[in-house]
Parts: structure tokens; C-alpha cells; sequence
């Protein structure tokens, strides 16, 4: 019997070494800003992580791993970047609240029983909680972070207090339906198509819930019934999501976020039959072609006055902020539609429903909405809710591309070499680190 014939030298390189989709470029046009308290948010979070303890007897709250990890990771900042606004206290939450999710999804991912769900938790718990602070108790880490919050959500109006809460409830639903999925599909080596994946990834980081903090803390809220604002979310969402899958992957198969079965450039080259190169450009096309719809929403969001540049009051023109991606598509041939519906336009290449699947529904804008005060209808409130999307929208776009510096900075994923690649965007992986 033969012996199968060894991969030709070029296709061994191929597969050890890869060039990134350009992020940066791609947002480009993102004011890029670092909150001023972040030191004090990074110091003050990882002391009182490191003082946590399980409350069982069973020692502190992070492993020995987890904790000499903390400094490198950089939760605080990432949470900085996401949110360069917010005063000391207010990202010392958000700092709190991405390090303890960040390390549970690390533990679900290492198959890791400890991984914060108490093992009595299931969906149908989930389903039927009526409280998100109360189901957040029953997570062994995101239990700490449920006094400052109600701490906070305290200090709120009973109304507005009561919709917070129904929105943060809807929210860490999903959220713990996502990340209890993604344990059992790990344990049952269940591997979901794209468009189920696309769909769990969304809030297995708790994104949803990072959105409704951002209100809580009154860094940003968001105003209900706006036409194309459920979707714009969406798009960050999947933006992000896909980043972060895009340098897990790059950090190799003993990367700690790695996880081929559920990361988006594995499973492209699993279900599209990609090369890892091939994968890597067509994960960074989805983003280039969502970063388009989020700059098509935002026009309809934010329509431009009357004689305005585009440039003030966060209100852009088509050839303001997302100017260049127009001129980007004229220069290939390509119409520009600001008036598409839900989803990507016809002349999408990667955003196709076999990839993303069905489109919204309007049960999804409802329960976007869920929770929220009325829409407006004076012109003081139109004037103000003009305002609040346009502080939404441009909290969002500090999310994506802080995200992105971040992914350079932290040694989660390219150890201490982030700045080489960001600059020549090249990832070389060993012979034994690659598969």
C-alpha cells in the first residue's frame, strides 16, 4: 500500500505562515482614543481580583495561571480603548466585568467544569430567571461583580431602574445560553455550521451586556424605537466577534483562545474548503462588507444637515467618516446603496445568507427594544434622541476599533509580538502549532 505523498513545500508554507486582513486600515476613519483613568482602572481591578476568593474555602477565585496571566492580558486595556470616555469608577466596572468574562469563556474553552455556571444551571434555569442579577449570582465568577451593580442600578429611577433591569435580563440570558451552548458543544465535539456559529459567537463575551453597562453607567444610552439601530448593534457585534476569532486563530492551536471547532476562520476552511490563507481573506472581507452596512445604518441614523461637512456633532456625510468607502467601491465598479433593507446589499460577496443566515425578524427589533421608554415625539425629544444614537453609535465604533488595538497590545494572542504584526500583519506559526 503506498504511502500518501507528502504536501508540496509551498503548501507547507501556506499553511505555517499567513498574512492578516489589514483591521486597521479598515478603520482607519474610527477616532482612536485611550481613556486617561486607565492605569487606575487596570491597578485597582487586578487587586481586587487577585483579593476574590471562591467563598467555599477553596481558595481565590482565579487559578494560579489565571493570575499570572492578569497583568499581561490587559484587561483594563482593553476596556479603556472600548471606552475612552468613562471616569475612573465607571471603568473600573467595565475593567471588572470583561476580566471575569474573559476568564470564564478562557475555562470553557479548556473544557474547564469550574468554567462559572454552578453545575445545577441549564437552560431551562435560565429561561425561566427573572432576575439578571439573580442568575449572574449563579456564575462563581460574575457573582463578584453583582454588589457594585446593584450598587449602581440603586441610584437609578424606579421606571428607569425597572427598564434597565428588564433589558440586562434579556441580555445575560443570552449570554449564559450562549456560553452554556458552547460547553456542550465542546464536550459533545458538536461542530455548528457557519450561520449557527455566527449566531452563538455574538454573546459568548457577554456583549450585550458590556451595551447595557454602558447605559447603566450613563457613559451612553440608547434610545428605543430608531429604525436600523438594532441592526447597526448587530453589525458591531458580529464585527467584533469576528476580530477577535481572526487573532485567536493567529495565535496558534496552543493559543488559549484558540478553539478550531468554534473559531471563524477554522470553520471557514472546514465548510468553505479554504486554505488557512483563503480563510484569513475571506474573514477579513466579512468585516470589510459589515463595516460597510454599519457605515450605511449610520448614514440613515445620522443623516447630514443641510450644508454640513460632515464633520460635527458626530453627523457624517458620504463624504465624511465613511466617505472612503464609497469612493472605494465607485473606484471597482460598484453602485452605492444607502437605502438597502436589513440585509448586506446584493452585491455582497461574503455576506451571503448561506454564511449569515436568515435575516432578522421584527420579533428581534422588538426584543431589542425590550424593556425601553417610548420613542420620541416632540421636537425636544427628537432633538435629544438625535443625540443619545449619535453618542450610541459612536460608543459602538469606540468598541470596534478598541478591540483592535487591543488585540495587538495584549499577549493573549501574539505573545510580545504584537507590534511586528501589526506592522507587517504576518503570522509564522511552528510545525507543531499550526494544525
Amino acid at each position: 500500500m503506498a504511502s500518501p505523498a507528502k504536501p508540496p513545500p509551498s503548501m507547507l508554507t501556506s499553511n505555517l505562515s499567513f498574512q492578516l486582513p489589514d483591521l486597521l486600515a479598515l478603520t482607519s476613519s474610527f477616532p482612536f482614543r485611550v481613556n486617561r483613568n486607565c492605569k487606575f482602572a487596570t491597578d485597582s481591578s487586578e487587586g481586587w481580583l487577585l483579593s476574590q476568593s471562591t467563598g467555599n474555602d477553596d481558595g481565590p477565585v482565579l487559578s494560579q495561571n489565571e493570575r499570572e496571566a492578569l497583568r499581561s492580558v490587559k484587561y483594563g486595556l482593553l476596556a479603556s480603548l472600548c471606552s475612552p470616555t468613562s471616569d475612573g469608577p465607571q471603568l473600573r466596572v467595565l475593567t471588572d466585568f470583561l476580566s471575569l468574562v474573559f476568564v470564564s469563556h478562557g475555562r470553557i474553552l479548556e473544557g474547564n467544569e469550574s468554567h462559572g455556571w454552578r453545575p445545577w444551571t441549564s437552560i431551562v434555569h435560565v429561561e425561566s430567571a427573572q432576575d439578571a442579577l439573580e442568575l449572574l449570582e449563579s456564575n462563581v465568577l460574575l457573582k463578584h461583580i453583582v454588589p457594585s451593580l446593584q450598587q449602581i442600578s440603586r441610584r437609578l429611577p424606579e421606571a428607569q431602574r425597572l427598564r434597565w433591569n428588564k433589558r440586562f435580563l434579556h441580555s445575560a440570558k443570552a449570554f449564559a445560553r450562549a456560553q452554556l451552548r458552547l460547553y456542550e458543544n465542546l464536550k459533545s465535539n458538536t461542530i455548528p455550521t457557519l450561520p449557527e456559529y455566527i449566531k452563538l459567537r455574538r454573546e459568548t463575551y457577554g456583549t450585550s451586556m458590556f451595551i447595557d453597562l454602558l447605559d447603566l453607567l450613563e457613559i451612553s444610552s440608547r434610545p428605543s424605537g430608531i429604525p436600523g439601530l438594532h441592526q447597526f448593534t448587530v453589525w458591531a457585534i458580529d464585527i467584533v466577534a469576528w476580530i477577535l476569532d481572526i487573532f485567536s486563530y493567529a495565535s496558534g492551536s496552543t493559543g488559549p483562545t484558540r478553539c478550531d471547532s468554534h473559531n471563524l476562520v477554522s470553520l471557514l476552511t472546514t465548510h468553505k474548503n479554504l486554505s488557512v490563507q483563503g480563510a484569513m481573506n475571506y474573514a477579513g472581507g466579512m468585516v470589510k462588507e459589515a463595516l460597510e452596512e454599519l457605515g450605511r445604518l449610520e448614514r440613515e441614523l445620522s443623516p447630514p444637515t443641510s450644508g454640513s461637512s460632515g464633520t460635527g456633532n458626530g453627523v457624517t456625510s458620504s463624504e465624511g467618516t465613511w466617505g472612503w468607502l464609497n469612493l472605494v467601491k465607485s473606484a471597482v465598479g460598484l453602485s452605492v446603496d444607502v437605502s438597502a433593507g436589513r440585509r448586506p446589499r446584493s452585491d455582497c460577496k461574503f455576506l451571503t445568507d448561506a454564511v449569515m443566515g436568515p435575516p432578522p425578524t421584527d420579533d428581534d427589533d422588538a426584543s431589542f427594544d425590550l424593556g425601553m421608554g417610548r420613542a420620541a415625539g416632540s421636537t425636544a425629544d427628537t432633538k435629544s434622541s438625535s443625540e443619545q444614537t449619535a453618542r450610541y453609535v459612536q460608543a459602538l465604533k469606540d468598541y470596534i476599533v478598541g478591540s483592535i488595538h487591543w488585540g495587538y497590545e495584549t499577549e493573549l494572542y501574539f505573545g510580545q509580538k504584537g507590534d511586528e504584526v501589526r506592522s507587517f500583519g504576518w503570522v509564522f506559526l511552528a510545525n507543531s502549532d499550526h494544525m
